[in-house]
């Protein structure tokens, strides 16, 4: 019995708002080949916005599907959380790389403003068969990177280099939660925040990523805001 329930039956289907937000652009490349799925984000009572769905390659016959449960608030504490569920259902290794972003109006600063980085990765690995499961990035690549404009906006929003993660057959194991060194940049690379995974995952396998990424321009309790944005949403998501 696999073990993802939050992930639809029907791995196409989406969650999509009738309230028009920020476009989420949702690219997944599963060993070469892209799809890639947009959804409008639905206004929560937090004042930030909401996304949810999922994907795959196809119905009844689906050899991988990735989920998403993911926030963003792109004005000032400017975050995207880090929530994906990915099972990979085929009888061999599969590659994947998951590029998300979501364009937004960044907090507007006067002059040249120093934007102060922050974000963290941790994560489950979960084996469906009795072998055991194994998690992995790929070369000299970071597993997961946090984006602005598209682009990492330098090498310490880069998590899980040379990294492996296992689980025995049949059981979860916890993939520890690291943080980025928290990091300053003079000026602006773009508006739209995002990340990327990038890894191997091994047969009848399921990984879920938690986290954050975000930035601000530091102001007298900026952090306070963005801490306390990273406990609303453990405990929404506790609650849910």
């Amino acid at each position: 019995m696999f073990k993802f329930a939050i992930i639809s039956a029907a791995a196409t289907a989406l969650s999509v708002s009738a309230l028009a937000g920020p476009i989420l652009n949702i690219q997944i490349t599963v060993d070469g080949n892209l799809s890639t799925t947009i959804q409008e984000g639905q206004l929560t009572v937090f004042n930030d916005y909401s996304y949810i769905g999922s994907s795959g390659d196809g119905f009844p016959g689906t050899s991988w599907v990735v989920g998403w449960d993911i926030v963003s608030d792109l004005a000032d504490r400017s975050f995207v959380t880090n929530g994906l569920t990915i099972a990979n259902l085929g009888s061999a290794t599969k590659r994947f790389n998951i590029l998300l972003d979501i364009p937004g109006t960044l907090p507007v600063a006067s002059g040249t403003p120093t934007w102060q980085y922050f974000g963290n990765l941790g994560g489950t690995l979960t084996s469906n068969s009795s072998a055991a499961s194994t998690l992995s990035s790929i070369g000299t690549n970071p597993l997961w990177q946090g984006l602005r404009g598209g682009t990492s906006p330098g090498t310490n929003s880069q998590l899980m280099q040379h990294s492996t993660f296992t689980s025995p057959g049949s059981m979860s194991s916890l993939i520890p939660s690291v943080s980025i060194t928290a990091y300053s940049v003079v000026g602006g690379t773009g508006t739209n925040l995002g990340y990327e995974f990038q890894f191997d995952l091994s047969a009848q396998s399921l990984v879920s990523f938690s986290g954050n990424w975000g930035a601000y321009v530091p102001t007298p309790g900026a952090w306070t805001l963005c801490a306390i944005s990273g406990i609303i949403i453990k405990r929404r998501r506790r609650l849910n």
